[in-house]
């Protein structure tokens, strides 16, 4: 029985260290209502997001309308100086595609003192058309109006930009950088979300960051932040307000939850699913940033000259440290590495040991990663048809794949811990490590801290016979970051999630040999056991599947089609029939099947030369124009900057389209209204429209033209 109790004891320490550190990941509990004035409570925002996100506002609908009518109220109400800047702005999207935007962006400010910059606090109150925005983005507007209201007047200059048009294009925050007549000092802290909950991230900020980093570590309560996850970001086609803000010149700090990224953009993101920590971490950090910038030389942090490597500890404080080390300190890892090595020459079976230990490495990696394939296959038919392709137990499936990666690690290394004595094992595992260590040093410096810390302290380990010294920092660097890496994914590279499970658990190769007992099996045993109990309860999640429909009617030929985007379901079937046919909508495949034709409101067209006048009924959300040649377009008299097809978000009722076109050209308008025809059967229960913007529950009427 002693055999078993030291073993698996180590074992129980480091499943419970790992949960720990997990667990004090999450943010803090909400701050009742009750709370002082000068405190950020997460229940006095809600109020103002249960305002906000009665239901979805995208551009050009009357929700839209109302929840602005609101915040300039609102703001009006704290005493801020509130104006609407509303313009026409353009931007671009996939498939070569124009797309234009009446944007009505929200403009409020608070004097400052005796000002030496401006803090602007940045969100955007336009929501995706399938969902309600409590996250995306009306937590972070209601953050803005619950600091704003805690904040008073500052030394510098405070204001508040609620961008229109974020969801299509950031065209709102385009809008405001045009605007600016010159540029003072500005800061932005713009609030974001990808979900519906979890720890705020600070995962983007503007480059030559060092002071901005050296300030938020000693403002921000809770510190989440990774130059790693800002150096992976920057690697990804994704962009925000601020990226419009920092290509102005601004410097700036982006922060975003990103857990439950099954509600992102869809019907899921409700108040009510919304998680209220998430909400006071994001407000607390908001009022204390905001406190300490609203007092600072705002000029000082635009002369940045350098870059910080930083990460968080537990989300309770932040460590940094200037990028120019990040060399200096790989080569003194170099020279730990070959130290120990030295030290060890005259071991017994040290050549043997080491490549051994280097080949069983690349295994693990090997054998991780089939893991995370495997359980990825048996995972897929729990990612059909679901919000985001995550599936609603993807907790529960990342735990498992940790698990199973980790048992079939363990497994592997067995006999080898066991037969093999001397550093040479370890330090061939590691060696692994090292690599990686220069390979980041010299592509991703920002990424070098992560392999850096464990490496030495495992280094240390085992120079001083302390294998316990390696746990210390890959516990609390590691399991944080292997979790934030799986919220992000979701489930979509579980290969590459099992594989870098494995390899961290290399480090902890002398601490195991002391975790085996007698019976070798033990471990791996219970952790696939448990793993494989993890992936049955995620199987067992369950949430509506998403689908899609809209009325299409040509009213030239007086002939009207259903369309649904994905395969039809037992809903759309009813109305596509059993045999749907191949289409295309708004540039992408479709199923359609035939539909009544019905009196509905058709937009006007007037050609006079080379123009083209478009007149639309009030209620339109957005209009598309494409050709079957490439047309260069005027608008109104301005030239747009394509000649490829043109969708225009809120649009003006009546403009007039200057179109350079040979004859014959064969011009199509579609102009979309809300809401599907009525009497069409409603969604039943376990079913959600799928976000597609602007094409589901909608009624799209096109006529067409030969030029």
């Amino acid at each position: 029985m002693r055999s078993l109790q030291r073993p698996l004891g180590i074992w129980l320490i480091l499943l419970l260290a790992t949960a720990s550190v997990l667990w004090l990941q999450a943010p803090p509990a909400p701050v009742p209502a009750s709370a002082p004035a000068e405190v950020f409570s997460a229940e006095r925002a809600l109020v103002q997001v249960l305002a906000i996100s009665r239901a979805p506002h995208p551009l050009g609908s009357a929700e839209h309308d109302r929840v602005r009518d609101h915040l300039v109220a609102a703001l009006q109400q704290l005493g801020f100086s509130t104006r609407i800047q509303k313009d026409v702005v353009h931007g671009s999207q996939g498939r070569g595609r124009l797309v234009l935007a009446t944007v009505e962006n929200i403009i409020a400010e608070r004097p400052g003192t005796n000002p030496t910059g401006t803090l602007l606090l940045a969100a955007h109150y336009d929501t995706h058309g399938t969902g309600p925005g409590a996250a995306d983005d009306g937590a972070g507007v209601a953050t803005l109006l619950e600091a704003a209201r805690a904040l008073g007047t500052g030394r510098n200059t405070l204001r508040i930009l609620i961008t229109d048009a974020e969801e299509v294009g950031l065209l709102g925050a385009r809008a405001y950088v045009a605007s600016l007549d010159q540029q003072t000092p500005t800061l932005v802290l713009n609030l974001e979300a990808r979900g519906g909950g979890g720890p705020v991230f600070m995962f983007e900020t503007s480059d030559r960051n060092l002071p901005l980093i050296r300030t938020f570590a000693a403002a921000a309560p809770s510190p989440h932040a990774s130059s790693l996850m800002y150096a992976l970001y920057k690697l990804l086609p994704n962009d925000t307000d601020l990226t419009v803000f920092k290509k102005a010149g601004m410097v700036g700090l982006n922060f975003a939850f990103v857990d439950r990224w099954s509600h992102y953009h869809t019907a899921l993101d409700t108040p009510e699913a919304l998680d209220l920590r998430s909400l006071q971490q994001e407000g607390a950090t908001v009022l204390a940033l905001g406190r300490h910038f609203l007092a600072t030389d705002l000029a000082t942090l635009m002369q940045g000259k350098g870059d910080a490597i930083y990460f968080d500890l537990l989300g309770r404080v932040l460590l940094w440290y200037p990028a120019t080390l990040v060399w200096p300190l790989t080569l003194l890892a170099l020279v730990a590495f070959a130290a120990l090595l030295w030290r060890a020459r005259r071991e017994a079976g040290l050549v043997q040991g080491f490549f051994l230990g280097l080949g069983l490495s690349l295994g693990t990696l090997v054998l991780g990663a089939l893991v995370g394939w495997g359980l990825g296959r048996l995972a897929d038919p729990f990612r059909q048809a679901v919000p985001n392709h995550d599936p609603y137990g993807v907790t529960w499936f990342e735990a498992a794949l940790a698990l199973l990666a980790l048992a079939a690690a363990v497994l592997a290394w067995n006999r080898a811990l066991r037969r093999t004595e001397g550093r040479g094992l370890a330090l061939g595992a590691l060696a692994w490590w090292l690599a990686a260590l220069v390979a980041t040093t010299a592509l991703l410096p920002a990424a070098s801290y992560f392999f850096l810390w464990p490496l030495l302290f495992a280094l240390a380990g085992l120079w001083w016979e302390r294998p316990w010294l390696a746990a210390l920092p890959l516990l609390l660097l590691f399991p944080p970051l292997w979790h934030n890496l799986a919220l992000l994914l979701g489930f979509s590279l579980p290969p590459f999630l099992g594989a870098l499970a494995a390899f961290g658990l290399v480090p902890l190769l002398p601490l195991l040999r002391r975790a085996l007992p007698t019976r070798a099996w033990l471990p791996p045993a219970l952790l696939a056991a448990i793993g494989v109990l993890c992936f049955a309860v995620g199987t067992r999640q369950t949430g509506p599947h998403l689908s899609t429909l809209a009325f299409v009617q040509d009213a030239d030929a007086g002939t009207a089609q259903w369309v649904s985007f994905q395969q039809p379901d037992l809903w759309t079937r009813t109305l596509l029939g059993l045999a749907p046919t191949p289409t295309r909508l708004g540039g992408r495949s479709a199923f359609a099947g035939p539909a009544p034709a019905l009196r509905l409101p058709v937009p006007e067209l007037l050609r006079t030369g080379r123009e083209l006048r478009i007149t639309l009924p009030k209620k339109a959300l957005a209009v598309s124009l494409s050709s079957d040649v490439p047309t260069a377009l005027s608008l109104d008299g301005h030239p747009l900057p394509t000649s490829g097809p043109m969708l225009w978000f809120a649009p003006a009722e009546a403009f007039t389209l200057t179109l350079d076109a040979p004859a014959g050209t064969r011009l199509t308008l579609e102009m979309i209204l809300p809401g599907l025809p009525t009497g069409t059967p409603p969604r039943p229960a376990g079913l959600m429209p799928a976000p597609v913007d602007p094409y589901t529950d909608v009624q799209i009427v096109r006529r067409s033209l030969v030029w």
